[in-house]
């Protein structure tokens, strides 16, 4: 066929060839072979489609030397054909109304190309020299060149735009020399190669032969070409399914999950919004009623759950479009009757969307892909791809990606749905081993309590859970609440009110209350004053379940959903129903715990009260054989000083009759030896022998000395005589300096050196003191302990140190008193003995006071001393106490009443001040 159109008679060019050399290659057959083997190679040095077809083009209209040159795609369905790429030597060549069609890449409508719209529209070949002033011959050649039946293009070519903008219609291609020469694959599309030029042009057979063969190459290059896009969008495809599969992987968290996949599939398919939806069964929205629409949480729980269920991703400047999706729409709705993916190229003519749809049109969705996510025919989710800049032609591509994609995401939120469900499980049988544990821990039942309701909250995701526990048959009270509003339930809810009411009606319900799930109050209640209640106490949905002890109900544990109805789910109640008998075990324990506590404490009680009636006998007992002992003592010293003091006085008195007998012979000794001065050799003998003039001399000093040793003895029996006080057993004013020095004066055989210890020197500061109210013999009993047990400390202290150090800090007791004058009747006495000895520690001094506790060694200090003196400071209505830091000695200050009665009358004060 294509010979017989070789034999037809020529049209003679007008215009001359502006590159003679090409032409006349292609005129040469073997020129012709070489220089198709030559745009061959340019051709195949690429597998993009695009960039073969430029390649093809730029070649072909150089090698021609066209005006211009294009290539074509023809769309059956839409009888649409779109220029993809072109390639024009003159920019004025593309102005001229009749080349508009092929010359401006883009869709344009078949008919916009004149009479060759119809051979374009068979997939035949068309010639056309110039004005057809010999239309016969043009026939002939449209008949015998490529004269084949048109087949149907492949998917992704038959689904062009319709819709694309186009260039205008007027015009056509008989003004012009045209060779369109087509394309066709095995597979059924058709392309065109559109040679154009602008004057009359006669086409030769080499040069319809050559576009010819190069259209056959160009075939099997498109093939290779589109062979490897599906490649690579099946590895595209492949790898953002991967992607996904290896974001399921590493979390199991479903919002992180589907965000990411729809954002990495907006990009992939170059789309502008990607939104999924997660089907759940939903409450529907109750209406008609003026009272639950106007209601606080209807916004709240419609902005909750499209949190919850919806997942967008825009491209800028798109906004989302999250608050304005209707998640009852019409594309929604068929999907989840029907379980098909929906392709909508244009919203505006989809009879189920409408022209005028107020969310399309606020979201700017102008073509839409809807696939359905679903496995095991369970549909879990819906994938929305909306493409909003343009109207686009979903190609086959297209839909195979998003369908892989929504398969993959449906195994992924089914594996998340498993996870959460196996984390629940773990997280329930957690919680009643933490309750468990700390039942065990803790027999504080606020403390169970407490941890109970705010380890329910987080794990069923509850607005408020709370434990309400009857105090009589019907009313009761909140004892423990953990909410995250901001509504404080216990302050909130009021006696008879709908909350104690339901309360009162589940323990009354049955004589085993059973489980009580309300998941809406607006379809359980239409009492309108209910309705208000539950409102005020931001009630929606609640769950109650009884805490049992035996056949009598303690009290019920309560779950409020505050912000939308919640349907409860089975193993939730089961859950709180465990949790309710863990509790009920709990409760009985603490209350079981608590009386034991009470027990035990009153028995602790008791057992303190009679340690303390046992330490206050042993200290009666101890200070009564102390005051035995001191008694007897006492009697004892008296005695003594009682048997002394006579003969003391009869030799006192009789001292001055010897002292003047002995004068008295001393001078008749003398008158003889003046008389006699020669005596005898026997008088002198016996002079000799006792030494009369030593005798003489030394007489009155023995005299003397027997006189001083008598005043130190009636001295020292008087001082016993006072320290004993048998005379003053009842309260009575004194001296109290006299009792310091009688005390000090017993004590002087400790003060004063002796061989190898250097004595202890003794400071006194006494103030001027009025008499005291007291009992003396008690009071120097006081005295005596300290001074005794400063001495004791001290001479402990001196041996750990040398006599050299001794020296350098000598021992010390100072004695200061003071009075403390204060208005009316109220002055004390200060009486402070210090030491500079080696300081008492803290957690002796904590316990100086306690009965039979001491630090000496055993036999060397009973431990009442200062017990005793203790409590004989407390009956003067005084104080004492010890002030000491390790290192620095250590001072006892006593502090007591000048009166102790108050009609007491203080005798005029003697005043004194007794020096050291």
């Amino acid at each position: 066929m294509l010979n017989s159109f070789f034999l037809l008679p020529r049209v003679i060019p007008t215009v001359s060839l502006s590159n003679p050399l090409e032409h006349n290659k292609i005129e040469d057959p073997q020129k012709r072979s070489a220089l198709l083997r030559k745009v061959i190679d340019q051709i195949w040095q690429s597998l993009e489609l695009k960039t073969i077809l430029q390649t093809a083009v730029d070649e072909i209209a150089t090698m021609l030397n066209l005006d211009a040159c294009s290539f074509l795609w023809y769309f059956e369905r839409t009888e649409r054909v779109q220029v993809v790429c072109k390639r024009v030597r003159n920019q004025e060549f593309a102005a001229l109304e009749g080349t508009k069609p092929l010359a401006e890449v883009g869709y344009h409508p078949l008919e916009i190309l004149g009479t060759s719209a119809s051979a374009i529209a068979q997939g035949q070949m068309v010639i056309s020299c110039g004005p057809l002033n010999e239309s016969r011959t043009f026939g002939a050649m449209t008949r015998l060149i490529s004269n084949c039946p048109v087949a149907r293009p492949p998917q992704n070519l038959m689904q062009g735009d319709k819709n694309h903008p186009s260039a205008s219609a007027s015009g056509t291609l008989d003004a012009l020399a045209n060779l369109l020469v087509p394309v066709k694959g095995q597979e059924g599309w058709i392309g065109f190669i559109a040679c154009l030029s602008q004057n009359s042009r006669t086409w030769s057979t080499a040069e319809v032969e050559f576009v010819q063969l190069l259209a056959q190459q160009l075939e099997i290059a498109i093939r290779q070409a589109q062979l490897y896009d599906r490649v690579q969008k099946q590895a595209q495809r492949e790898r953002l399914v991967n992607q996904i599969v290896n974001q399921t992987r590493q979390s199991f968290d479903l919002e992180t999950i589907l965000t990411q996949a729809i954002a990495q599939l907006l990009e992939a398919l170059e789309v502008d919004r990607c939104l999924i939806h997660l089907v759940e069964d939903r409450e529907e929205g109750v209406t008609g009623d003026l009272h639950r629409e106007d209601c606080f949480w209807n916004a709240a729980n419609d902005v909750a759950f499209r949190r919850e269920h919806l997942f967008e991703v825009c491209r800028p400047p798109f906004p989302s479009s999250i608050d304005d999706f209707d998640t009852h729409g019409p594309i929604t709705q068929w999907t989840i009757a029907h379980r098909e993916e929906v392709i909508i190229s244009d919203v505006s003519e989809d009879p189920r969307i409408g022209k005028q749809n107020e969310e399309y049109d606020k979201a700017e969705i102008k073509s839409s892909m809807v696939m359905p996510v679903q496995a095991n025919g369970r549909l879990h989710a819906i994938l929305y791809i909306n493409q909003c800049s343009r109207v686009r032609q979903w190609s086959k591509h297209d839909r195979e990606l998003a369908r892989a994609v929504a398969d993959q995401l449906a195994i992924s939120i089914q594996q998340a749905c498993l996870y959460a469900q196996k984390s629940a499980t773990m997280e329930r049988e957690s919680l009643l081993r933490l309750i468990g544990e700390h039942i065990r821990r803790t027999l504080d039942i606020n403390t169970i309590l407490q941890t109970s309701t705010r380890e329910v909250r987080q794990l069923l995701g509850a607005d408020r859970v709370a434990i309400y526990q009857f105090s009589k048959e019907t009313a009761g009270q909140i004892v423990v609440e953990e909410s995250t509003s901001q509504l404080c339930l216990r302050e909130a809810v009021k006696e008879h009110d709908c909350f104690y009411q339901e309360c009162a009606d589940q323990l009354q319900s049955a004589q085993q209350p059973l489980v009580r799930a309300v998941e809406d109050v607006y379809k359980t209640h239409c009492n309108d004053e209910y309705l208000a209640c539950w409102q005020h106490l931001q009630v929606r949905a609640s769950l109650s379940v009884p805490i049992s002890r035996g056949n009598k109900v303690w009290g019920l544990l309560i779950v409020h959903e505050c912000h939308k109805p919640r349907g409860w789910r089975t193993s939730e109640i089961e859950l709180l129903e465990q949790l309710a008998d863990q509790l009920a075990i709990a409760i009985h324990q603490a209350e079981l715990y608590d009386r034991a506590c009470a027990n035990a404490i009153a028995a602790e009680t008791k057992a303190a009260e009679l340690q303390q009636a046992l330490r206050q006998l042993q200290e009666t007992q101890a200070q009564l054989i102390q005051s035995e002992k001191m008694s007897s003592l006492g009697q004892l010293v008296a005695g003594v000083a009682h048997e002394i003091n006579n003969p003391v006085n009869f030799i006192y008195g009789n001292l001055s009759h010897v002292d003047g007998y002995a004068q008295d012979m001393l001078k008749l000794i003398e008158a003889y030896q003046k008389r006699y001065p020669d005596p005898g050799p026997e008088i002198e003998e016996i002079a000799e022998e006792i030494d009369l003039k030593f005798l003489r001399e030394d007489m009155p000093k023995v005299l003397n000395s027997m006189k001083i040793g008598a005043d130190r003895i009636r001295e020292i029996v008087l001082s016993l005589r006072n320290f004993s006080r048998l005379d003053q057993a009842e309260m009575k004013f004194a001296n109290l300096h006299e009792g310091i020095d009688n005390t000090l004066l017993i004590l002087q055989n400790r003060l004063r050196a002796k061989a190898g210890h250097l004595g202890i020197e003794l400071v006194k500061d006494y103030g001027k003191l009025p008499l005291i109210e007291c009992y003396p013999g008690q009071l120097n009993q006081v005295l005596m302990n300290i001074l005794t047990n400063g001495i004791d400390a001290l001479e402990s202290y001196n041996e750990s140190r040398s006599i050299e150090e001794i020296r350098q800090n000598p021992s010390r007791i100072s004695i200061r008193t003071q009075w403390v004058k204060k208005q009316g009747h109220n002055d004390r006495v200060i009486i402070a003995i210090g030491d500079n000895g080696p300081g008492i520690p803290d957690h002796i001094k904590a316990r100086l006071f306690d009965p039979f506790f001491t630090t000496k060694a055993v036999g060397k200090g009973t431990g009442l001393g200062l017990s005793i003196s203790y409590q004989i400071i407390e009956k003067h209505k005084g104080a004492i106490a010890c002030i000491s830091e390790p290192g620095e000695g250590a001072e006892f200050v006593i502090e007591i009443p000048v009166r102790q009665s108050e009609n007491a009358i203080v005798a005029k004060p003697q005043l004194m001040a007794v020096g050291s």
